[in-house]
């Protein structure tokens, strides 16, 4: 299992981008597999979700969990069926307005590494660009949201927010 690790500068305040991003109904509007979220209820101090999305032509459903930490700016995540894939989000005040940083965890499928390798010449290259467009995603997303979150509003609603943020940057150091 690898890490990959990403940070991007956002110009929301702090609190606002961590509200945005701890609702996991808002995962399509930033993660380009994503098109549905479930939530299921509290395990313990983890929520159960449902996901839902298309990756490499297949429709998938997975079940997974999410541990928010309001006070922390602090969100985990993981599935329930790849015990491979996981991963955490913090978000923290900046002088421009926030830092988002994410670290994934997860070793790529047989299929999406020959894919990548295809692409990107390399898994770890691709995983890595991979990131980045996420990073570029929640970016466009958290500064397009309304100030005050619309957890009604539909994911349909929300123009394509799949455009590169040219702050987004990856550790060096993987």
């Amino acid at each position: 299992m690898a890490e990959y690790t990403g940070r991007i500068e956002i110009e929301h305040p702090a609190g606002e981008v961590f509200a945005f991003l701890a609702d996991p109904r808002h995962l399509p509007r930033y993660l380009p597999t994503v098109t549905h979220v479930e939530p299921h209820g509290l395990r313990g101090d983890r929520l159960a979700v449902a996901v839902e999305g298309e990756m490499e032509g297949h429709r998938y459903r997975d079940t997974g969990w999410l541990r928010v930490a309001p006070k922390a700016r602090r969100l985990d995540w993981g599935s329930d069926t790849h015990a491979e894939y996981g991963g955490s989000l913090t978000v923290e005040e900046a002088p421009q307005g926030t830092v988002v940083a994410v670290s994934l965890h997860t070793t790529p499928s047989p299929a999406a590494a020959a894919r990548l390798e295809r692409e990107a010449s390399n898994v770890d290259h691709g995983m890595r660009l991979a990131l980045e467009r996420v990073l570029g995603s929640i970016k466009a997303a958290c500064e397009a949201a309304p100030r005050a979150v619309d957890p009604d509003r539909r994911t349909d609603d929300m123009p394509d927010s799949r455009v590169f943020g040219s702050t987004a940057t990856l550790d060096p150091e993987i």
